[in-house]
């Protein structure tokens, strides 16, 4: 909570900021159209060494897209609030992980034993500024005479997404993706464990970095990548411990039972090691001290609405030569 304390306390000047812009010519609106490969960084999969939330455990096999769209408000040149919408999917699966499986006690053989995976879609809203410090130099040399058309910016913000994680359920050799919330899989929702069920939603705060070239007066096109740090340890379903599978008998149907005992503990079920489980109740099946987290690296494009630039643009060959960079 106090992260979240902090953003608002970021995002807050631009109330103050659009009551200055919005009654001058000076003001600008972009809308944005975003593309580019997403991962997710989880419990699952992973590489080689222990689990990390860091670049080490990304796993290129499992990038997916993202698509989105956005409008930027600018008070300033050199400030900008952006309301974002995306879509995409998340992936892991430990069955991709790298291991010598002579080697029983290292973190990424337990991980691939494991044996879990999963995918989900995304849906995505977040408020956010944009800070473009060439730009805020530029005024400060030059005034507000011109404006940078190559910009570098940073990004932060804060956010809701939706997720709903599914797994690979394997029955006389025919795989089907099945649903994992309903299957209580580490016990949610249950007595005996004691462990709450989960919502499909949460918080996220996005953290990035970008660069912006204007093409024309009009239309832009820039690179961004973000971070995406996140209020839940569940768009995997994996947090917790291993359950007693007998639980859920009692708290399902038979044929859910029947799939969520597969679904809890695949270990069994791994094709280098049949029959071997390794992991009884219990026992560690993820690490609740890491929430789950996503990121993104994006192309996009933007059009500008109104002509504030236009003069700028069309005069561009007088303007001093900060104004390039």
């Amino acid at each position: 909570m106090p992260k979240i304390k902090y953003l608002f306390l970021l995002l807050l000047p631009l109330c103050g900021f659009s009551q200055i812009g919005i009654i001058t010519d000076r003001a600008d609106w972009e809308i944005g159209l975003n593309v580019g490969p997403m991962n997710f960084l989880g419990d699952l999969g992973g590489n080689k060494g222990k689990g990390t939330l860091g670049p080490k455990d990304n796993n290129i096999p499992m990038t997916n897209f993202n698509f989105g769209l956005s409008a930027s408000y600018f008070p300033k040149k050199w400030l900008a609030a952006r309301l974002a919408f995306s879509i995409g999917r998340m992936q892991g699966d430990d069955r991709i992980i790298k291991a010598d499986l002579n080697d029983a006690n290292s973190f990424e053989v337990a991980r691939k034993h494991r044996n879990l995976t999963f995918r989900s879609p995304l849906y995505e809203g977040f408020l956010a500024a944009e800070f473009y410090p060439t730009v805020l130099i530029n005024n400060l040399i030059n005034g507000e005479e011109g404006t940078p058309r190559f910009r570098p910016y940073l990004l932060a913000g804060i956010g809701l997404f939706a997720f709903k994680p599914q797994g690979l359920y394997t029955k006389d050799g025919v795989e089907t993706w099945v649903d994992l919330k309903p299957l209580r899989t580490e016990g949610q929702g249950m007595l005996e464990t004691g462990v709450p069920e989960y919502n499909t939603w949460s918080y996220c705060i996005p953290l990035g970095i970008g660069i912006k070239y204007d093409i024309s007066e009009k239309v832009s096109f820039g690179i961004e990548f973000v971070h995406r740090i996140t209020g839940t340890d569940y768009i995997d379903d994996v947090s917790t411990n291993y359950v007693d599978p007998g639980l859920f008998d009692f708290y399902l149907s038979p044929e859910q039972a029947e799939i969520a005992k597969y679904m809890s503990n695949p270990s069994a079920y791994f094709p280098g090691a049949p029959g071997y489980t390794p992991y009884a109740p219990g026992k560690k099946r993820g690490n609740p001290l890491w929430n789950d987290s996503y990121l993104s690296s994006t192309f996009r494009f933007t059009y500008r609405l109104g002509d504030s630039y236009a003069e700028w643009f069309r005069n561009k060959k007088s303007i001093r030569c900060i104004n390039y960079f």
